[in-house]
């Protein structure tokens, strides 16, 4: 091999060495820019109801929050989303952002938290309770989801039905439908889930509001006086 040849021969090696050095770095940058899916949590509510019952308390009415009811589509951990200035009718899932839990049951402890902490009924019982309860609540959740109004501006939307039952005789008390909209600071998963952690916080006071109204429909007593009659 003469001279020339030797030296095109190391200039190539060269070159398949510093492209190879090219593909691993970028390799290795590709890595490092992996992105990790990300689970999100409604945020904090009133404390836990074990810390608010008023236990000892002769006035109220026991109150049981019961499982929260949901069409399929809300059934999973699913984030969604619909693009509804393109008037489609369509809703999607975040492919990388969920909920760490089924919304409604993360709603669920919300809601009794608040309700306990508000100190009108004489206990708060959950879905799993054995307890005997005066009245129950129940809830139908028909959308929980982040709504775009454009590709810039976003809202979290809660919509739900709440129906207020005696369970002495199974007779419907007092109904009324909610539907909270809350903006997203930003239009991504991030913002919406603050937008629907609001909505969240909105949805619970509004109902414990109504309920203060709704439950004096009922007659006023503890559950023991009241199965006595």
């Amino acid at each position: 091999m003469n001279r020339t040849c030797l030296i095109k021969a190391c200039l190539f090696k060269t070159a398949l060495a510093a492209c190879a050095c090219v593909l691993l770095l970028a390799s290795c940058a590709q890595a490092s820019k992996q992105v990790f899916p990300k689970h999100y949590t409604l945020g904090e509510s009133a404390a836990p109801a074990a810390q608010h019952a008023p236990a000892t308390s002769e006035a109220g009415s026991i109150l049981e929050v019961t499982r929260i009811d949901v069409p399929p589509w809300l059934q999973g951990t699913d984030l969604y989303y619909r693009l509804d200035y393109k008037h489609d009718d369509q809703i999607a899932a975040y492919a990388l952002s969920d909920w760490v839990a089924p919304p409604a049951r993360m709603l669920e402890q919300m809601i009794q938290n608040t309700l306990a902490a508000d100190g009108a009924w004489r206990l708060v019982l959950g879905p799993a309770s054995p307890a005997k309860a005066d009245l129950s609540l129940h809830i139908r959740l028909d959308d929980f989801s982040q709504m775009f109004t454009s590709p810039q501006q976003s809202y979290g939307v809660l919509d739900a039905t709440a129906t207020l039952v005696d369970t002495q005789d199974g007779n419907a008390v007092a109904q009324r439908h909610f539907h909270v909209r809350e903006q997203a600071p930003s239009a991504d998963a991030a913002g919406g889930v603050k937008a629907l952690n609001r909505a969240s916080r909105q949805f619970a006071d509004e109902l414990q509001q109504w309920l203060g109204t709704a439950a004096k429909r009922t007659m006023p007593g503890p559950s023991a006086a009241r199965r006595e009659r």
